[in-house]
């Protein structure tokens, strides 16, 4: 078997990819904030104050 060659991404790349991780990132967290921010009002009957990620 031919060893693959570990390929160099060019910076313009690799900037690239961190924001478009970024951007899902944060459609996930406001997708998921909101979820929880109404299964909160639904079991407690009050609106959230704050919603924490890491």
């Amino acid at each position: 078997m031919e060893k693959e060659k570990n390929s160099k991404i060019t910076r313009e790349e690799a900037l690239r990819r961190l924001e478009t991780a970024r951007k899902l990132k944060r459609e996930y967290v406001a997708k998921l904030e909101k979820e929880m921010k109404e299964e909160f009002k639904k079991r407690t009957g009050q609106e959230a104050t704050y919603f924490e990620v890491w």
